[in-house]
């Protein structure tokens, strides 16, 4: 095919990937679109042999050129390439994954037929599959709508690689990508879902994107190193600066990425920086985060753990974000829910609510008097672990009247990296009816007491009874959930 024929452009960024980049241009070479494509590898410092590898491919085909722009990241390389096209569609792919074989067909097919600015294909995670918020947007169908705020959660889909873009929409917009920082294709893929009047899904595997485990991934070591949480938060600054020119709908769908992408960096700061630094992060994200609401908040967010630090942000409470546990009281009950104990305004409600209070037996065993007694595990979500001791716990055995008392023993010492604290009742079975009673832990506020389910492990439900009294007590379980099996009860 003539180079006037060619109308998409693929660029490829590369640095030290000799170990994937021969497998990866393979596939480029393999698609079936691949006569209409001007492919451009762009080396951006490699000291292996990825560049003997380029240039032995980029010389077996006329359509493929390889250049230099040693001095950059990905996010330089890219925009070179991006620089270099003329053709009215473009790809980004990066060279250490795969792209199935008709991926640039059927992007290329999809654009022109729907006359869309971006379109999004299903992507694949290797080794592990990941499921992402916006896979329920696709169909058996290509899906076309006006504006990413019809389909919200897209705006997670922040990577390039699975997408096809109008090259006229990214230069008439000056949409580029990010230069010498990590995390450089939200600065694309982002502005041109928000910008774009026509977006299109395809359900079809556009990608495999190879997850390379061995340490060289901005991914394997995203929470480690400083330099992540600098770079996350300039490309979340950069793109908050979109929003006067956004409707509020747009604004909204903005704000769910601003959160979501930001949490698990707030959770782990005061893991990786001191004090000062942290504080420096802290006000940045009070500017960022300011004005948005705490429902939108809850709604883009995992846990309550993960809400705190933004309940910390509203009410300009460093303690509480970097020191919780000497802010925090305990938990308070209110209509069958839990709330952690913070002394703000009914704004924080909604990050104050408790997701999930796991609990656990994970024991049984003869006490004296002839009573046996279970031991479990538990944690609130959202409450530090040094608060867990100060909780008033009695466990509720349902269908048996029964409510007893359990001993908080707080976190236990002589169990390396087990999380929560642990808890005891001792049960008489001489007390209790025969028959099996589902378990559940109960928390005392100064509120409303709250019972929560306990689980327990296949392994304990299959442990022989506890016997030496004049009965036999065992824990089954029912759905995954503990209950206590009385027999043979002798009064």
């Amino acid at each position: 095919m003539s180079q006037a024929n060619r109308d998409v452009t693929v660029v490829v960024p590369f640095r030290d990937v000799q170990n994937y980049f021969a497998e990866f241009l393979e596939s480029v070479a393999a698609q079936t679109a691949f006569a209409r494509a001007h492919v451009i590898l762009v080396d951006n410092g490699s000291g292996d042999r990825s560049v003997a590898i380029a240039g032995e491919f980029a010389d077996r085909y006329a359509n493929v050129d390889l250049v230099s722009q040693p001095q950059g990241r990905a996010g330089d390389a890219r925009n070179m390439g991006m620089d270099m096209a003329s053709t009215p569609y473009i790809v980004f792919w990066d060279a250490d994954d795969i792209v199935p074989e008709r991926s640039l067909e059927v992007l290329r097919n999809t654009i022109v037929k729907t006359r869309a600015t971006i379109v999004v294909g299903r992507e694949k995670h290797v080794p592990k599959p990941v499921k992402a918020p916006w896979h329920k947007y696709f169909g058996k169908n290509v899906k076309t709508v006006g504006s990413v705020a019809d389909i919200p959660d897209l705006i997670h889909s922040a990577s390039c690689w699975n997408k096809i873009f109008d090259l006229d929409l990214l230069r008439s917009q000056g949409i580029r990508f990010g230069t010498g920082t990590a995390f450089e294709d939200a600065y694309v893929s982002l502005p041109a879902l928000l910008l774009s009047e026509r977006i299109a899904l395809v359900d079809a595997p556009v990608y495999e994107y190879r997850r390379r485990g061995d340490g060289t991934s901005v991914m394997d070591t995203i929470w480690d190193l400083p330099q992540n949480y600098a770079d996350q938060l300039m490309m979340l600054e950069y793109l908050a600066g979109m929003r006067q020119v956004l409707t509020p709908y747009q604004q909204e769908t903005l704000e769910r990425f601003l959160i979501r992408s930001m949490q698990g960096f707030l959770l782990r700061a005061p893991q990786v920086f001191g004090e000062a630094d942290c504080r420096k992060l802290f006000e940045r994200c009070r500017t960022l985060y300011w004005g948005i609401t705490s429902e939108q908040f809850a709604r883009s967010t995992h846990d309550t753990r993960h809400r705190l630090p933004y309940l910390a942000l509203h009410f300009a409470d460093f303690d509480l974000f970097y020191r919780p546990a000497s802010v925090l009281g305990s938990v308070f009950g209110r209509e069958g829910d839990l709330y952690v104990d913070y002394p703000g305004t009914s704004w924080g409600l909604p990050l104050m609510k408790v997701t999930s209070v796991p609990a656990r037996i994970e024991g049984l065993s003869a006490g004296e008097g002839g009573t046996a007694v279970l031991h479990g595990r538990f944690s609130v979500n959202g409450l530090p672990d040094e608060l867990l001791a100060k909780l008033e716990l009695q466990v509720w055995f349902e269908r048996s009247g029964k409510t007893l008392p359990a001993v908080n023993h707080g976190q236990a010492h002589d169990r390396p990296g087990q999380e929560g604290a642990v808890f005891s009742v001792a049960v008489d079975p001489r007390e209790f009816p025969a028959g099996s009673f589902p378990v559940r832990l109960v928390l005392c506020t100064r509120g409303r007491d709250v019972s929560r389910p306990c689980a327990v492990s296949p392994a304990l439900a299959q442990q022989p009874p506890v016997n030496g009294f004049h009965g036999f007590a065992r824990i089954t379980a029912d759905g995954g959930n503990a209950q206590l099996v009385i027999e043979s009860v002798q009064h």
